[in-house]
């Protein structure tokens, strides 16, 4: 029964009814209103998308705003084919009344001869005439593509690329640069958009100064560090996306994979940056080239010695196994007469300059074959005896220290000669190392050196003339595997000292030692990592070391 709060009582009723009717009326209208619901906006952008995060209607979006995005929502892959699609579908749909329109507007993908009363005359829930069955929705398209960087960024990366990485990894050409820019710029780039997106992110991350901001004047406020991160971000989720479509190894697909693992070596992630290396060794393995694409198939021959030597490098560094083999029918390195085609980073004599040091780089690693690394990995299988293993590494110990003579390094620049020069080194300390534990090293007159206990303390009295006589610059451009190698030697030399210290009788070890451990300091990772690591072994085995340096 209802009773409204200003009428009178009629005969009969009780004045507690009234009253309890004439408040609940009374709280009933001041009652408070249901909040409005939160303005949601309709589309996100792809950025916003990805984080799940909350997004703006403004384009740029606030949250890009805040972080130097701007680009990444202006360039959203999806903006424009959304536009053209409302823009076409308004002038195609022509609706007498804003009711209709609106049940129009929900059957996109009706004919566009089909006018709003005739489908109201055959509705969805009846049997349309065969011609008029709407068609299927078009497929998604296999991996929604994102955005380049911008072109300011993509030329410095791809300069500095060219000036600092090509001399140790001639594996792009400013020809192929070009077809690869405007292949990403395409349509259907989604490969060359992850390679060159992970190009520039590796040279963000290995070769700048790291607290550096070069691109500040082009609204991206931030470091180089920080902003390789957000690339590197950015082509991992684009290499996502790659890997669910249908397998098709292409050499943009297997330079974006060798790419990434160089990102996440220099962002330290060794697990996964193995993971990369193997699966682009795998990729290299699988990929053919057309007949008659001599550029790629040069580049790609080159792509295999490269992945070869960090395979076989990373695996030394980490004991893991290796899948590529030099075999007869596998890729041949470029002859000199073919090197000076103009391929290269420039004219003249840099890409006889560039293919030389691939050569010497390719001559350290050929002997490591995967004999040799079934004694390094203790292979439970292999089977040799101590005089066929002797001679074997007698053997790789002549091709180390034969594959940089004077002849051969002539032409190399510094930043070639100091990775070839250390890597040789790091290569016959790790021989060294496996001599010690399979018990062939002695201490009787007249044996060679390199048979010796004290081997390791005259390899680093070698390596501070080598390194001395170059830039930290040139070494440090090579980022934190040429690091690890300078820590294994010097703490080759510390483990030497503590246990042979006559080796020493002029002192030049330990201060060899010093003089590696500050140069480590200065190199990629050793402050956060290879610095306290060199440190905690000198205080487990030699402490008195620091006590002389004074720390």
């Amino acid at each position: 029964m209802y009773i409204h709060a200003d009428a009178p009582p009629r005969p009969g009723m009780s004045k507690s009814l009234v009253h309890d009717a004439a408040t609940s009326a009374e709280a009933a209208s001041t009652a408070p209103r249901p909040k409005p619901k939160r303005v949601q906006v309709s589309r996100a952008c792809q950025r916003c998308k990805r984080l799940q995060k909350g997004c703006s209607e403004s384009r740029p979006c606030q949250r890009c705003v805040r972080v130097g995005l701007e680009y990444e929502c202006l360039r959203d892959p999806g903006r424009q084919a959304r536009r053209s699609a409302t823009a076409g579908m308004a002038t195609t749909i022509n609706t007498n009344s804003s009711s209709s329109s609106r049940a129009w507007s929900s059957y996109p993908h009706l004919p566009a001869s089909l006018s709003p009363e005739t489908a109201h005359a055959s509705p969805l829930t009846g049997s349309l005439p065969p011609l008029l069955l709407p068609p299927p929705p078009p497929p998604p398209p296999p991996s929604p593509r994102r955005s380049l960087p911008p072109g300011i960024v993509i030329r410095y990366c791809f300069q500095r690329f060219f000036a600092k990485l090509y001399p140790t990894i001639p594996i792009l050409t400013p020809e192929y640069a070009d077809l690869l820019v405007a292949e990403a710029e395409s349509h259907r780039g989604a490969e060359a958009q992850c390679l060159v997106t992970a190009v520039c992110a590796v040279v963000l991350l290995q070769v700048e100064e790291p607290d550096r901001r070069p691109f500040e004047a082009a609204g991206i406020p931030h470091s180089n560090r920080h902003f390789g991160e957000l690339l590197f971000e950015d082509a991992m989720a684009s290499r996502v996306h790659l890997s669910s479509s249908a397998f098709n190894p292409s050499l943009e697909r297997t330079l974006a994979t060798f790419f990434l693992y160089a990102g996440h070596a220099s962002l330290f992630h060794h697990s996964q940056g193995f993971f990369f290396l193997r699966e682009a060794a795998t990729l290299c393995l699988v990929l053919r080239i057309r007949d008659g694409d001599l550029l790629r198939r040069k580049l790609a021959d080159r792509l295999f010695w490269i992945i070869l030597v960090s395979e076989r490098s990373h695996g030394i560094r980490y004991r893991r196994p290796v899948t590529l083999q030099v075999v007869p029918s596998g890729p041949a390195l470029e002859a000199e007469s073919e090197s000076g085609s103009g391929s290269g980073s420039g004219s003249g004599s840099e890409p006889d300059t560039a293919l030389a040091g691939l050569r010497r780089l390719v001559s350290l690693f050929r002997p490591l074959d995967t004999a040799f690394f079934s004694l390094l990995n203790r292979e439970e299988t292999t089977v040799f005896g101590s005089r066929l293993v002797s001679s074997s590494l007698d053997a790789i110990q002549a091709a180390i220290r034969g594959a940089l003579e004077p002849q051969h390094t002539g032409l190399l620049c510094e930043t070639q000669l100091a990775n070839l020069r250390v890597t040789q080194l790091w290569l016959l300390v790790i021989l060294w190392q496996l001599r010690l534990r399979l018990g062939l090293l002695m201490e009787e007159p007249g044996i060679p050196c390199h048979l010796t206990f004290h081997y390791p303390v005259e390899l680093g009295e070698e390596l501070v003339g080598v390194v001395r006589a170059i830039s930290v610059e040139s070494i440090r451009i090579h980022g934190v595997g040429i690091n690890e190698k300078i820590f294994d030697v010097a703490c080759a030399m510390v483990d030497v000292l503590s246990r042979v210290p006559a080796t020493d009788k002029r002192g030049t070890g330990r201060e060899n030692i010093r003089y590696f451990r500050d140069l480590i300091l200065k190199l990629p990772g050793g402050v956060s990592t290879y610095g306290a690591l060199l440190d905690k072994h000198i205080s487990n085995t030699l402490p008195n070391l620091l006590v002389q340096s004074g720390n």
